[in-house]
């Protein structure tokens, strides 16, 4: 078996595994927005999403340029023989990171308390408090997903990722049961959660053995420093085209025109959030890996490959929206939230492109030059704020969802442009013909199926499976995934024997 076969069998097989692992998190996650329509009204789910983007994106500005330079460099350290010196480093780097934004907190939460009366009515100091809590123990969360991911503990990240999207929903239920629908709920189950999945996850890493705070590397957190800084820009301005809408139409509109945008347009983010993350997740390590042992033809093609199995997911999932996003809207939310599926289809078809754009600038990032990054994700993101400051006082939050794919598709051109002499994707067109051409069948007959059919839950999820197998199927027959589901079956088949 060839290098470069063997490189696509562990991508392939990984991402298997985060597939499981996502598409539990998407079920969960989804049947979790589904509750919260019936728990709280639009209003406090526009307040809550205020809160959540405010926390995310601190924490996406203070700690996710470590995660990034973590998954990047582990591989490295590794083979170096120096994992002691790594996350010695990557663990006081995260103590201070920590430390410095809870004492700005704490600051903040003084001069609020004193100063903001007007603003306490919407966002009440126990609501402030519980979110400065799931700041820390999310920014763990992540670093410790992102460190498993790297060294390929993909079952331990399998069981993680159900364990903690399940125990948020339950917690969430049944402290709304007990003590009435709060918004601090959904932050404090949060908030457990993430702790237990940090705890878990380092005790599985062994971080703690290799903790020594005599092995702190200046020259490795210049390495982490050099890397992950221009991605914080980077970051900064993916969040900018991702939420930026929510704050114009809080501003413009109000926070139940808010809440109504997104729960329907997290129902998007979130699918699309899991598909692209566990297609990265079981590809970008092995990729780290083998650029990391200067194998960079091969590093460009196990990209390609990356790509070929997004597409395979990305498109039948936006295609589907498109089909059926009345009817998902009508299913999941309570009645006052469905006239907001209407951004459904754009959403996805922007955030299709966003997780292409993660491909076409991973030359950027294997060649650790991602000020170049942060300056195409800028444009980007200022063209989406144009687009929402002009249009959505006039046309409503349809505006924003069609500034989220204008945005996401400028910041793919450029990437794609900008990273043409690098390590770039480039497939032959008979792949995105058979991969389109299934999708656009499978929608087609969706459409149809939608005229003669009632509007509930089972009958979703019969559609669903359906357009799943006649896409798989097409696929099959085209000869796309022919060999993939031959091994599969086979695979299959001989277990049932023995």
């Amino acid at each position: 078996m060839t290098d470069q076969s063997s490189g696509k069998s562990v991508m392939a097989k990984d991402t298997i595994i985060y597939m499981l692992a996502k598409g539990c998190e998407g079920i969960v996650g989804a049947l979790t927005l589904s509750v919260m329509s019936w728990i709280f009204i639009p209003e406090q789910v526009g307040i809550y999403t205020v809160v959540n983007i405010a926390v995310t994106t601190i924490a996406m500005f203070s700690c996710q340029w470590l995660v990034q330079s973590v998954m990047r460099y582990i591989n490295k350290y590794e083979i170096q023989k120096k994992l002691r010196e790594f996350y010695s480093t990557a663990f006081f780097s995260w103590a201070r990171i920590n430390l410095a934004i809870i004492f700005l907190a704490v600051v903040a939460l003084i001069f609020i308390k004193g100063y903001g009366g007007e603003f306490l009515k919407d966002y009440p100091m126990t609501l402030l408090i519980s979110s400065g809590f799931m700041f820390v123990t999310y920014s763990s969360a992540q670093l410790i997903i992102a460190m498993l991911a790297a060294v390929r503990r993909a079952k331990t990240n399998l069981f993680l990722s159900v364990v903690n999207i399940c125990g948020k929903l339950v917690l969430l239920v049944a402290m709304s049961k007990l003590w009435g629908g709060r918004i601090e709920f959904i932050f404090i189950s949060y908030c457990l959660m993430d702790l237990f999945t940090t705890v878990f996850g380092a005790f599985k890493l062994q971080i703690f053995k290799y903790i020594d705070l005599k092995s702190y590397d200046k020259l490795i957190f210049a390495d982490f420093f050099a890397y992950g800084f221009p991605l914080m820009g980077n970051l900064i301005t993916t969040q900018i085209l991702n939420k930026s809408d929510v704050y114009i139409i809080t501003h413009f509109l109000g926070h139940g025109e808010a809440g109504i945008y997104q729960q329907n347009y997290s129902v998007v983010s979130t699918a699309f959030t899991m598909l692209a993350a566990a297609v990265m997740r079981g590809s970008y390590p092995t990729i780290l890996r083998t650029w990391s042992e200067g194998r960079k033809e091969q590093a460009g093609k196990l990209v390609n490959e990356a790509v070929r199995l997004y597409l395979i997911l990305g498109v039948p999932a936006v295609c589907g929206i498109f089909a059926l996003q009345d009817v998902i809207s009508r299913v999941m939310f309570a009645p006052e939230y469905f006239r907001g599926n209407i951004i459904m289809g754009p959403v996805a078809l922007g955030m299709l492109f966003l997780a292409l754009t993660e491909y076409s600038i991973k030359g950027w990032e294997l060649n650790s030059m991602t000020k170049q990054i942060f300056y195409r994700s800028l444009v980007g993101g200022i063209v989406n704020i144009i687009i929402n400051l002009l249009f959505v006082p006039y046309f409503g939050f349809f505006t924003a969802a069609v500034s989220t794919f204008i945005g996401f598709f400028v910041y793919f051109l450029l990437a794609r442009y900008g990273t043409r002499k690098l390590i770039k994707f480039h497939l032959p067109g008979v792949h995105y013909l058979r991969i389109l051409g299934s999708g656009a069948v499978m929608a087609a007959v969706l459409i149809g199926m939608k005229l003669f059919v009632p509007k509930n839950l089972p009958v979703l999820g019969m559609m669903v499976l359906i357009g799943i197998v006649l896409y798989f199927g097409l696929l099959y027959f085209s000869g796309e995934m022919k060999d993939e589901i031959n091994k599969i079956l086979g695979k299959v088949f001989k277990t049932r024997k023995k």
